[in-house]
């Protein structure tokens, strides 16, 4: 059960913490390496379910193809910025460390900070209200689909704008046409039907939005880079990948051969 991973969680939803990651990039992207940009994806990669992420070494290793020496030192790099907090967590039965649990930190803009007038009284709930100050910085769709940390889980749920409406928005911010809004919205429908056959997923529909809407983006992106005849096929093959990194990145790294090559009588 890693359910306990959403005690270390920063944000309310996963476009929050996405929000907040992409605002670090944007910072310091002088001083992140190549190497610490992959580190801190693959951290808010592994953060998509539960918002925080409990990983070795040697899973970030493998999804970088870099040496101990080089993760370790992105690691303290983006500690040191404040971009993520590690926490050295306990095995309650072995007691001893074990793999280290990584959060993305809420993006907090100093230069705003120290700019207020009331910024040498010092009150607890700095970091909350430092969030709307920051609002203006997130494109129109982020803003649409978070909401404050300091809003209540029950009130978020009421607000939350629907994944539908969200795409659909997107569409018509970027490419200016939301004709085919339904169909984007007609594959997610059926890759989570085909994932939430399965018990252990069925508590996991939100997650599955927030990664459709997120393949979206990234489909809606390459089409600047790029022409792309099947816009439709394009994002299914994007959203696939994206839920394969997800949930069955480190379950393939186990196995020497491709899993197509076992025999299941």
């Amino acid at each position: 059960m890693t359910h306990y991973l959403k005690e270390y969680s920063r944000f309310t939803t996963i476009a929050e913490m996405d929000a907040a990651a992409e605002q670090h990039l944007m910072k310091h992207w002088d001083e992140l390496t190549k190497s610490d940009r992959q580190v801190l994806d693959v951290i808010r990669r592994y953060s998509v379910k539960y918002g925080a992420a409990h990983l070795k070494h040697g899973t970030i290793e493998a999804a970088v193809g870099k040496s101990n020496a080089t993760v370790r030192r992105a690691i303290r790099k983006l500690v040191k910025l404040g971009i993520i907090e590690k926490v050295h967590f306990i095995r309650p039965v072995m007691s001893g460390l074990g793999a280290n649990i990584y959060i993305i930190l809420p993006f907090v803009d100093q230069g705003k900070m120290n700019n207020r007038d009331h910024d040498d009284k010092p009150h607890d709930n700095a970091e909350t209200s430092q969030v709307s100050a920051d609002e203006a910085y997130l494109s129109k769709s982020l803003l649409k689909s978070k909401e404050l940390n300091c809003t209540s889980h029950s009130e978020s749920s009421k607000l939350s704008t629907s994944l539908f409406s969200r795409m659909k928005e997107l569409l018509a911010a970027t490419i200016g046409d939301t004709k085919k809004t339904r169909e984007f919205f007609g594959i997610h429908r059926a890759v989570l039907g085909r994932m939430l056959k399965y018990e252990i997923y069925k508590d996991d529909k939100d997650v599955f939005e927030e990664l459709a809407y997120r393949a979206l983006k990234i489909t809606v992106m390459a089409t600047k880079k790029k022409a792309i005849r099947n816009l439709p096929g394009y994002f299914k093959g994007v959203l696939d990948k994206l839920v394969d990194e997800t949930y069955f990145k480190d379950i393939f790294m186990l196995f020497d051969k491709p899993v197509e090559g076992f025999y299941c009588p």
